[in-house]
């Protein structure tokens, strides 16, 4: 397989006990291809890039506890 300039290249998952590690993203999210954030997207972007994708542009909460917030944990704690 040879990466084309059109292929976004992902992080990789950080190996480890898994202690500092964000689990509670939605299944959705792990499930998905395009789960893992790309090189140089901070949570904040790898989150609302999924949610805007799933829901519409902004149609999303982002409050404590909301999907949101649970996407961006997840994309800058388990990946490196």
């Amino acid at each position: 397989f040879v990466a084309t300039e059109s292929a976004p290249e992902y992080k990789k998952p950080v190996e480890g006990s898994g202690k500092d590690e964000s689990s509670d993203a939605p299944s959705w999210v792990k499930n998905d291809p395009a789960g893992r954030p790309q090189v140089g997207e901070s949570g904040k972007e790898f989150a609302e890039r999924l949610l805007d994708k799933k829901y519409g542009e902004g149609n999303y909460g982002k409050g404590p506890g909301s999907e949101y917030s649970k996407i961006k944990k997840y994309g800058e704690r388990s990946f490196k």
